[in-house]
């Protein structure tokens, strides 16, 4: 997320977003925050308790790597604007809930330290700190990604560490409450829906990308042969969606903009997935449109002198 402090004079250097209302960055941050309870509180449901603690873990860590950097390097706190524990919460997210918590400690030392901390910090940062240090823990520890078993099951689910994509099986209605394997707080698509009408009421986020994303994997799948309803409930998709395609820092600012994001993210996805068959594809895709987005916003950016040329 990006800092939408306009006294904070080293970032106003930087084109990427600035809100005009009166917003600050730990607001918009508590509202993602908020926006993820619905998910957590869900997670303990269907996962036990340990998912609440796991995430704690993650939130905490984040922020006190943040801390400790800030303080060994010199530079101003920056801990109480609480973009350090949305990334701890959304990387946690991302994990099984039974991930062990040293490795938990190491992902979030990626994601605040050599994702964000070390490209400069808040709003220089061009990968999304937490999705690239969830693909960097996959290589790491990639044997300890093994899925548990929902405690509130259904019949439907044929095995232990097989996540919706894995198996092929689960059903249409487990998949949108949550009774499936996966990561802690992206299995439930209730719950995700949930927080993104509550951060698209606070007008923290918009639709363009959500809906190119999820639009575009639909119509990819359904070309490609696949049932375009279970790809975008299974795998994190939605999740993905809405709380990694709406990054404000690492994703375009212009409506057309996102809107190029969301198709390419799910371009590549798709392709990766159907065609390649690479493990954890949507990470990759977004990353990759992330590297991409200064490239996007460059030619889709309003500018008058461009408006004249058209006319």
């Amino acid at each position: 997320m990006t800092d939408f402090r306009p006294e904070v004079a080293e970032f106003r250097q930087f084109s990427a977003p600035f809100i005009r209302e009166d917003q600050s960055t730990s607001k918009i941050m508590t509202h993602v925050i908020v926006a993820t309870l619905p998910s957590l509180m869900l997670s303990a449901i269907i996962f036990g308790g340990n998912s609440l603690l796991l995430a704690s873990f993650c939130v905490l860590t984040s922020m006190l790597w943040e801390w400790l950097f800030r303080l060994v390097t010199h530079r101003s706190r920056a801990v109480d604007d609480l973009s350090a524990a949305v990334t701890g919460m959304v990387f946690a997210f991302m994990l099984p809930s039974n991930f062990s918590y040293w490795k938990a400690a190491i992902g979030t030392l990626l994601a605040v330290v050599v994702f964000k901390q070390l490209f400069g910090g808040l709003g220089r940062n061009i990968l999304n700190p937490a999705v690239a240090s969830r693909l960097a823990c996959w290589f790491i520890f990639r044997k300890s990604f093994v899925f548990p078993e929902p405690v509130l099951n259904s019949s439907d689910v044929t095995s232990i560490g097989e996540t919706s994509l894995q198996s092929g099986f689960d059903s249409y209605g487990d998949m949108f409450l949550g009774r499936v394997c996966g990561g802690l707080g992206e299995v439930s698509v209730i719950a995700i829906l949930t927080g993104a009408f509550y951060l698209l009421a606070m007008r923290v986020i918009s639709l363009h990308e959500p809906l190119a994303f999820l639009g575009t994997m639909f119509v990819f799948s359904y070309i490609a042969g696949q049932d375009g309803v279970y790809q975008i409930l299974a795998g994190g998709a939605v999740f993905a969606a809405f709380f990694l395609g709406c990054d404000y820092v690492t994703t375009p600012t212009t409506g057309l903009g996102k809107i190029v994001f969301g198709v390419l993210a799910a371009a590549i996805t798709c392709s990766l997935r159907f065609f390649l068959h690479v493990p954890q594809d949507m990470l990759i895709a977004i990353l990759i449109c992330n590297l991409l987005t200064p490239v996007i916003d460059r030619y889709t950016e309003y500018t008058p002198k461009a408006a004249a040329k058209k006319k």
